[in-house]
């Protein structure tokens, strides 16, 4: 991990809390690698009490766990924690979409246009997709004009990111039919057609679903060859 404290008039606490938050979303810290208090607040170059403070905002929003003998570590999940987890996702993101349908602005379908138009043109680039596809959805989300929905979709976001492991956008296919559902999404949102935009955003969570269990399977199936 690297960092430091730019501001020196920010909380520290509030310091912790991001920078772990940071290495774990960007797979800096992998799932069930411990986190100690004593570590963060050596690489920050803060107290132990701010760092306490940091770990533990992020295990109550579900990405450390604290198991007995180990302390916290970077959240892991089973099969069907997952599919729960993308349960309420699928909900959350088709309410999201109709809402953004019906509320967004103007500047907001321009903006969603864009990030639609860049992706069409970074088929090869996984990891730079990967930052847009954020973007794209993150966009959505502040068009719904729900600040208790916003809040809840940005929390979910970061847990699907610290449980992504490998990416599904490794793989062209994935690439490609994102790029079509992504098309389709911004089309029934500008259009403001809610019922559209929230059947669209429903079959794109189903689909990363599917895509995501299939890595997580194709990981084990290599794991297991390789033990």
């Amino acid at each position: 991990m690297t960092g430091k404290v730019d501001n020196p008039n920010q909380l520290l606490g509030d310091l912790a809390y991001e920078s772990v938050r940071e290495a774990i979303l960007s797979n800096e810290l992998s799932p069930g690698e411990r986190v100690s208090e004593y570590k963060v607040a050596k690489w920050l170059n803060i107290s132990r009490t701010p760092a306490r403070e940091g770990l533990r905002r992020l295990e109550s929003d579900g990405l450390l766990q604290y198991h007995p003998r180990r302390g916290l570590v970077v959240a892991t999940i089973n099969d069907k924690a997952f599919e729960e987890l993308y349960a309420v996702r699928e909900l959350l993101e088709g309410a999201a979409a109709a809402m953004a349908a019906r509320n967004a602005k103007e500047s907001e379908l321009s903006e969603l246009r864009h990030l639609v138009e860049l992706e069409e043109r970074m088929q090869d680039d996984p990891a730079r997709m990967y930052v847009n596809n954020r973007s794209f959805h993150g966009m959505i989300y502040e068009a719904a004009h729900n600040q208790f929905l916003r809040k809840f979709l940005f929390l979910m976001a970061d847990i699907v990111s610290a449980y992504r492991g490998v990416s599904t956008l490794r793989d062209e296919a994935r690439r490609k039919q994102v790029i079509v559902e992504h098309r389709k999404l911004y089309d029934a949102i500008a259009a403001r057609d809610e019922a559209l935009a929230k059947s669209v955003a429903v079959q794109h969570v189903r689909n990363a679903f599917r895509a995501r269990v299939k890595v997580r399977r194709d990981a084990e199936k290599q794991d297991r060859k390789q033990a």
